[in-house]
Formats: C-alpha cells, structure tokens, sequence
C-alpha cells in the first residue's frame, strides 16, 4: 500500500472530496448526496451580460453583474403573480406545498428532481445556470457553485423571515454571511441498534466502540460511503475529517482492515428495511433512514457518537441565470416561515432549521431525537467539510483498500 501523504506542496486546485456516494431518494426516503468525483470546471460567462428589468409584476429585479458575480441584492419585493423554476431533491417540495404556496402568493411553480449534486452541478454547467430560479445544493456544492459562478448572490438578512433560522445554521463554512443561500433540511450520521436485542451494557456510543463490535451485535451494516467511513474511523483513531498527520490515516485504515470481517452488508440502499426487521442489529445509518426505521420498529435506538456524529445540510440558492428573482426570492421568504415548512421537514423526516419549526412537527416525530436532537447530542454533530486535492487521494485510497 502507498504511504498516506501530508497537505503540503499541493499545486492543484483545491476541489471537493471525491466520493462514492449513492442515493436512495423516494418521496419519503430523501438521500443524501452522490458525491462521486466532482468535477471543478470553470464556466466562461460573459461579464457583458445585462439581464432586463421586469415590471410590478415580478421577473428580474435589481440584477447586475460585477467582476463575473451576478448579484440581485436589491430591497426585497413580494412577488404577486408570475412563474417560478425549481430544481430539487425528490420529496422536498410536496405537493401540499406547492399549492399552499400557489394559493398563498399567485405564483405559479414548475419543479424538476435531480438525484445528485453532480447532476445539479452539469445542469447549471451546461446552460450557464439558465433553465431555474431556484436550486437546493448540499453544503459543499453551495460552495463549489460559487466558486464556478453559477449562484446569484442575494442579502438574505433583507428578507422579513431571514430572522427565523437557528443560530447555529447561520454562519456556515460554505456561506460565511449568507449572501448566497439559506438552510432547507439538515440530516446526520450516526449508529443504530435494536435496544431489545443488545445488553445496555453492549450498546455502542461512538465510533471507537462501532469498530470493535461486540459478539451480541452480529454482522453490521456498513454505508457504502468514501467520506462516512473514512471521517467514522478517523474519529475512532482519535483524528477527525481531513486529518493531515500520514499516521492518522494508517491508524484508521488498520483499524478498518481489521473491522472488515465483522461487516454483514455494505451498502447504502435498503438500510432502514434491514435495521427495522432486524436484519442487521447494529449499524451506520443516515438520518432520514433511521427515523423510517425507528418508525416501523420502536425498539431501535440514534446514537449520536460522542467522537463525532457527521452533520449535512441542504440548501436553497438562486441559480445566476434565474429570470424571476422577485418570485425566487419571495419563495425563499416563504420557506422561512416555520407553519408553511413544516409539510417539508415532516416528508424528509428531518428536525428543522428554523426557530419555532421543532414544535409544528407531530409528537411522535419530536419524540425521537434522530429528528429532535438533545444539546448534548448535537455537541457531537460535526458539519462535514471539503478536504484539499491530497488529503482527498487518501480517503480515496484508504476506501478502495478497505473494499478490496
């Protein structure tokens, strides 16, 4: 096996983390993310462009470009009437809120799914961003799109609702001040297991403890995921993500080696099925897979694990090629009303994002804390960031090492 390098002399571009994440999505099952080897391409965009002027209406509004940034920071107009694009995850826009948000401003609205921020990224790439007014890229594409120019910069804190979102959704590594997008759904990684069918003595609370499996668990399940498993056992070694100590990365990769007999399935499709019947009594699993499996089967249990749970969130952006920014940002202000987002949140099976919105979401729902997390749980809930070009090739190589 080649040595695990350091973070120095590294003359690439700096990209994000390449993965190999799969998606799950369903109307009831949101995925997270497929990841697999983003592509930094840079967009030539003509710093020439001047987008008309719609009227009262709606349209464009206060659009400009500067420097190859396409910004709408204007005042804030409430948008009666008009056209707006969206182009989203599967199971985020219900169809009980598209027409409570028709009713409610006049508004017409089209929405388009992807299954990847890749695809959301090649849509964007391939038109110049024309085609939506609104896309919801994940916490590290919201960063890489604007990086390629393909966000409309917009002053989130001049919309009336900005003030509902939580303190700690407002100062992401992604988005500084928000000037680009604004939280949607936040989801986590952490380890489930059937509390009827393991001792409380037995029952594991990090990732140190998922690695040396006890007898009582059986064989575990396992995503199929680059970053999940390398940050979980970098964590388990004492490290965290994107570690820049060579050592850190062969600690965990022998800690996997010697793991990888105790694995019953790898994979990140069918995940909630498999807890929920038992299948498997132990596992990694995202958030939204847990709480369907928590639902089907009372007995399972969330650990958040105290040597750090990963932490995601997906987003709400203005495409640069938007044509309706009135109702782009109308829309926007529309969401960060708690009583108009609560059908999202209880469709993903995700806690929410704004002030207030915890309360709106059924009892039974609060009641588990993959949805609802304690203080204390979310002090181990770590935001997942981008890694450099060589710190990269080792997650990439400690995976493939771990799979072979």
């Amino acid at each position: 096996m080649d040595a695990y390098m350091n973070d120095v002399n590294d003359d690439r571009p700096q990209t994000l983390r390449t993965t190999l994440r799969k998606t799950s999505r369903t109307s009831l099952r949101i995925s997270k993310i497929a990841r697999s080897c983003v592509k930094v391409l840079a967009v030539a965009l003509c710093s020439g462009l001047v987008f008309g002027l719609a009227g009262c209406s709606g349209g464009v509004s206060d659009v400009s470009v500067s420097g190859g940034t396409a910004e709408a920071t204007g005042p804030y107009h409430e948008a009666k009437g008009g056209e707006l694009h969206i182009y989203t995850w599967a199971g985020y826009m219900p169809d009980s809120v598209i027409k409570a948000f028709e009713k409610d401003t006049g508004i017409t609205l089209s929405v388009d799914t992807f299954d990847s921020n890749e695809a959301l990224e090649a849509k964007l790439q391939s038109t110049g961003g024309e085609g939506y007014d609104i896309v919801m890229p994940s916490d590290y594409m919201v960063e890489q799109l604007k990086y390629e120019g393909l966000l409309m910069k917009f002053d989130v804190n001049l919309l009336p609702n900005a003030k509902n979102i939580k303190q700690e959704f407002r100062n992401p590594y992604y988005d500084r001040t928000m000037q680009y997008s604004i939280p949607y759904i936040v989801s986590y990684t952490g380890i489930v297991y059937d509390a009827k069918s393991i001792p409380e003595s037995d029952a594991p609370t990090s990732w140190k403890d998922f690695f040396h499996p006890k007898a009582s668990w059986g064989k575990t399940q396992l995503l199929n995921d680059q970053i999940e498993i390398v940050n979980a056992a970098l964590r388990a070694v004492g490290s965290d993500q994107c570690a820049t100590k060579p050592q850190d990365y062969q600690n965990a990769s022998d800690l996997l080696q010697s793991y990888k007999s105790k694995v019953g399935v790898l994979s990140s499709e069918g995940v909630a099925d498999r807890l929920a019947s038992g299948e498997q009594k132990v596992g990694m699993a995202w958030s939204y897979d847990a709480y369907q499996a928590m639902t089907s089967n009372p007995d399972l249990k969330f650990v958040f694990p105290s040597d750090g749970a990963n932490k995601f969130v997906d987003n709400v952006a203005i495409s640069r090629g938007a044509k309706n920014i009135d109702q782009a940002k109308t829309f926007i202000n529309w969401m960060l009303d708690p009583q108009n987002k609560t059908a999202v949140e209880q469709n993903a099976g995700a806690g929410s994002v704004l002030n207030g919105g915890d309360d709106l979401l059924p009892e039974d729902m609060r009641d588990k804390n993959v949805i609802v997390p304690s203080a204390d749980e979310l002090k181990h809930a770590i935001l997942e960031k981008r890694c450099s070009n060589k710190l990269n090739d080792n997650y990439t190589m400690m995976f493939e090492d771990f799979r072979s």
